[in-house]
């Protein structure tokens, strides 16, 4: 008796499953051109490059320091995270005026800026 009540719930998450693999795909690729498109129009590219430091740290680092700390950018563009790529007060002095631009903005789209970040190699 158990197995036939367990046999169409397995298969239930399974096709569960690869349907939402495949809306995760399409998201991301979504996601990753918006969360450029944000970057760039929010003028953070005025002090992030992708593979270059300028003013801030380049989005290459950002991504390492991100992956290996576990951290959350979107947490940190939200204020309610501590800078974990560049520490200094001088350079956080400088990141905390343009929080006050991303402290406003949707999470959606600061998950579609971190998921851009977060995919610079």
């Amino acid at each position: 008796m158990k197995k036939i009540i367990l046999s169409p719930i397995a298969l239930f998450f399974v096709l569960s499953s690869f349907t939402l693999k495949k809306e995760t795909i399409t998201h991301t690729k979504s996601s990753l051109e918006n969360g450029k498109k944000l970057f760039n129009s929010k003028t953070c590219s005025a002090c992030h490059q992708e593979k270059v430091k300028v003013v801030g740290p380049s989005l290459k680092d950002i991504a390492a320091k991100y992956k290996a700390k576990k951290g959350s950018i979107v947490l940190f563009l939200q204020g309610k995270a501590k800078p974990i790529v560049e520490t200094d007060t001088g350079q956080t002095a400088i990141m905390q005026t343009s929080l006050s631009i991303t402290k406003t903005m949707k999470v959606e789209d600061l998950k579609d800026i971190s998921e851009y970040i977060m995919n610079i190699k």
